[in-house]
């Protein structure tokens, strides 16, 4: 089994379909069938059974699935220790909640960068999946709102926000909650402060980005929770109009979190003595 294999073979699993793999793995499907193909004959067992339905592991599938697995996350430790030895400096991989990316992880980035040239990357989403995709290695550490479970994960404080009902002036609190799907930690805060004055049957419309969410409030189409921060930084924010949320939902902490077991890379020390730095 060699690496391409490995992470044919989990892309697979991960999407369900060899199509979907091609896609995730930016090549023709063709490659992906051959590859597959190759590991079979290898072993002499099949390893997916295939359908209209997409692509499901046998269960000797399932036995490979489980070594390929472990196999590349030491494929990826050894690949980091060897790049930080020969002073290339290790990929660092970032995720985050949007709003904090895009309100404080601009001018954070930038400093990092000034002082490590190792390659940077960002994935974004609500907290629950930022810290599934942590714990499962895809990334290596991300800002998430706390509380954060300690027996699993290292974590510092990274950012205190207040958060706000925030709305049009036309519309003060009408209709629905404009949030970010399941999982985001700024709709959990509104949905349990809406519970709290008897409106926990306030309807949600689930919206993929902060910009869409603001503009959407600004025309009155309802209203939403977010950090002050974020609202001030939206290009129409005289239009807004912003209420705290009471206590004790209204301070949110973000914390820059990574697995109890990780070692961080070089750019990730250098990224916590930045945070370390007093404001």
């Amino acid at each position: 089994m060699d690496v391409v294999l490995m992470k044919t073979l989990v892309a697979i699993k991960e999407t369900g379909s060899f199509s979907s793999a091609a896609r995730a793995l930016n090549c023709v499907q063709s490659n992906v069938t051959s590859r597959i193909r190759r590991l079979e004959e290898q072993f002499g067992q099949k390893v997916f059974q295939r359908s209209k339905a997409g692509a499901r592991l046998t269960d000797f599938g399932e036995q490979v699935h489980a070594h390929a697995i472990v196999l590349l996350q030491q494929f990826a430790a050894a690949e980091r220790d060897l790049l930080e030895a020969a002073g290339a400096g290790a990929p660092l991989r970032l995720g985050s909640m949007e709003t904090t990316a895009a309100v404080r992880l601009p001018a954070l980035l930038k400093r990092l960068r000034d002082v490590s040239a190792a390659p940077l990357s960002l994935t974004t989403g609500p907290t629950a999946e930022l810290l599934s995709k942590v714990w499962d290695r895809k990334i290596d550490a991300a800002f998430v709102a706390g509380p954060v479970d300690a027996s699993r994960f290292r974590a510092v404080r990274a950012f205190s926000e207040r958060l706000v009902c925030t709305y049009g002036a036309a519309s003060p609190q009408s209709g629905p909650l404009l949030a970010f799907r399941q999982g985001c930690s700024y709709r959990a805060a509104a949905q349990a402060w809406l519970g709290s004055i008897g409106q926990s049957d306030r309807e949600v419309t689930e919206m993929g980005t902060l910009e869409g969410i603001l503009g959407c409030v600004e025309a009155g189409l309802g209203f939403t929770v977010a950090p002050e921060s974020a609202v001030l930084g939206f290009r129409n924010a005289d239009q807004l109009t912003t209420t705290p949320l009471p206590v004790p939902f209204g301070d949110a902490l973000t914390y820059l979190v990574w697995r109890i077991d990780h070692k961080p890379v070089a750019a990730h020390r250098k990224l916590l003595e930045i945070l370390a730095e007093p404001a």
